[in-house]
């Protein structure tokens, strides 16, 4: 009869374990998992064998190594999936910018041959620009947006997003500060 309370034990440690493994995508939660389902079936064996299942931690600290390795190659195909569409709107964004500084300095030259009044041209190009700018980000945030639940379904807990609304931030500065350098040597 004990006999067949151990594989009964064992094959409930197992199902248990594997299915831990299955649905939990953090491997620090499986491995503390793993820990409880062995301590409950230590605990439950009344004859005082303990030893019924171990776990080997070094067995466990290679397998924690290599599911960050696996996690972070994912996280890199699915930078490299849309690093395409990160460049196409950049360079939009940047080709756009160099449009629209390009007609300010036409509708500025135009003005000041006929004497018109240029004070309202600087303001005109601005909200003109941040348009553009909103777009731009509209775009960025539907790429992070993909990228994030791309993440998930592939049951990556880190936010890949974070960076490359980060880098749209800098890239954005960097276009304010040439709007405004621009506008300036127009006025």
């Amino acid at each position: 009869m004990k006999k067949y309370w151990f594989i009964a034990a064992g094959a409930v440690v197992v199902i248990c374990s594997a299915l831990l493994l299955v649905f939990n995508k953090d491997k620090k939660e499986t491995v503390s998992g793993e820990k409880k389902a062995v301590e409950s079936t230590q605990s439950a064996d009344s004859s005082g064998n303990t030893g019924v299942i171990s776990v080997n931690s070094k067995a466990g600290d290679k397998g924690e190594s290599s599911e960050k390795e696996k996690q972070d190659e994912m996280i890199n195909d699915i930078r490299r999936m849309y690093q395409p569409e990160w460049e196409r709107i950049n360079q939009n964004a940047e080709k756009r910018l160099t449009a629209l500084m390009s007609e300010a300095e036409k509708e500025y030259k135009v003005k000041k041959e006929r004497n018109i009044d240029i004070s309202r041209l600087e303001g005109k190009y601005r909200a003109i620009y941040n348009d553009y700018e909103e777009s731009t980000k509209t775009m960025v945030d539907t790429i992070i947006s993909n990228m994030q639940k791309e993440a998930i379904e592939k049951g990556l807990k880190e936010n890949i997003g974070d960076e490359y609304f980060d880098m749209y931030e800098i890239q954005k500065e960097k276009r304010i500060e040439k709007v405004v350098t621009e506008l300036k040597k127009l006025s």
